[in-house]
């Protein structure tokens, strides 16, 4: 009984297996030169539909970049088109790959041109009742582009996965709990950049998509605690998140070559300052204008140092005409604000350049003193003329005193 059943065992053991294999070596390729359109792998798989989902490694090296050659590539093929093709690397020499069908028999197109690429294929394939050996036999390579009538040209999508705590050299790591890190190897948040985001729990890189109320751009933010569930852009996925990014800046790319602005939101994410194309900076506004500097708001500062073009001191010079005063009252009472001084509608309308203001202002200090100096002036010749009256008083009184006492003796 015992040997029965080893014999069944072998027997359908190796009926389960027969279409399965497993070919170290099916083609060998080396070169010295750079291919001048590429590397065509001329295969004898058959392009046949759920015939086999053959896997193949890539072992060797690309001399021209020093890079290692470590590839596994994998198809299915359903309905004539070539199904989950995808391939996975771990080197460095990854050149764009094609499949394509070419009188019945799939190709596999490396799309480069570095010098000295040499490789190894190897496979495993299991097939339905067909011959494999004969599949994975006179495989060739050559330097030549794919046929114009090849049919179902597919370009290969590289994936790549990796499972626990990942460590780039000595700077970047990845973790199993979802943390990546640049220049630490301990990261305290879902994204932490050389340990300076410690006030944070979660940091956010993204793309803004076409339509967005922003437009299309990038933006940078730190997330809030919001329960509320959300869909976001990020680095061209979309992904949930709870809550939204309450501070963020955003970096708008707009339609020209030029690029758009630049805004910066805190809080409940709402904008709070923004530079715009031309440089010109808005805070408590998004329209900033005109102005290189626009404040919606009170402005408070310990000192502000205004360069002016044009000083008031030309009201000292010889040449200029000081109004008299009753020039002055006159222009009060038709126009009802000083002279050269603009009305209240005009600065309600317009505002006030500062620099332009404080010159006006000191004009009138300046003619203000001028009429004092000249009140002043007019005050002294008053008083002189008076203190020579006195004394000629003084004189005629002392004149008839002495005539009086002269009479009477």
């Amino acid at each position: 009984m015992r040997v029965l059943s080893i014999f069944l065992c072998l027997l359908f053991g190796a009926g389960l297996t027969v279409d399965a294999q497993y070919y170290t070596s099916v083609v060998n390729y080396s070169t010295n030169a750079a291919p001048k359109n590429g590397l065509k792998i001329k295969t004898n798989l058959p392009f046949s539909n759920y015939a086999n989902m053959p896997s193949m490694d890539f072992l060797g090296f690309a001399f021209g970049t020093n890079e290692p050659f470590r590839i596994s590539l994998n198809y299915y093929i359903a309905n004539d088109t070539f199904y989950n093709a995808v391939a996975s690397t771990n080197g460095a020499f990854n050149p764009p790959i094609y499949l394509a069908n070419e009188s019945g028999k799939v190709v596999i197109f490396l799309d480069t041109r570095v010098t000295g690429v040499r490789f190894n294929i190897r496979a495993f394939s299991q097939g339905n009742s067909q011959d494999l050996s004969a599949n994975f036999t006179g495989w060739t390579v050559v330097d030549t582009t794919l046929f114009t009538t090849a049919q179902a040209t597919k370009q290969v999508a590289y994936i790549n996965k990796f499972a626990g705590t990942v460590v780039l050299p000595d700077s970047v790591i990845s973790t199993g709990d979802g943390k990546f890190g640049i220049g630490t190897l301990n990261p305290r948040a879902s994204l932490d950049v050389a340990t300076a985001m410690n006030d944070t729990l979660t940091s956010v890189f993204g793309r803004l998509q076409s339509g967005n109320t922003t437009g299309t751009g990038t933006y940078i933010g730190t997330r809030s605690y919001s329960a509320t569930s959300y869909f976001a852009p990020m680095f061209g996925l979309v992904a949930a998140y709870g809550g939204k990014e309450n501070a963020k800046i955003i970096f708008n790319k707009g339609n020209g070559a030029s690029g758009d602005y630049l805004t910066f939101h805190t809080n409940d994410g709402s904008e709070q300052m923004r530079i715009d194309k031309n440089g010109n900076v808005g805070i408590g506004t998004n329209n900033p204008g005109s102005f290189k500097l626009a404040v919606e708001g009170t402005l408070g500062v310990r000192k502000v140092k205004v360069q002016a073009t044009a000083w008031a001191d030309f009201v000292f010079h010889p040449h200029y005409h000081l109004p008299s005063l009753y020039e002055v009252e006159k222009y009060i009472s038709d126009n009802h604000h000083l002279p050269d001084i603009p009305a209240e509608a005009e600065v309600l309308e317009k505002g006030i350049d500062v620099a332009e203001m404080n010159k006006l202002l000191l004009q009138k200090v300046e003619e203000l003193t001028l009429y004092l100096i000249e009140e002043h002036k007019s005050n002294d010749a008053l008083r002189k003329d008076n203190e020579e009256l006195k004394n000629d008083v003084k004189k005629i009184m002392e004149m008839l005193s002495a005539s009086n006492d002269n009479k009477i003796k």
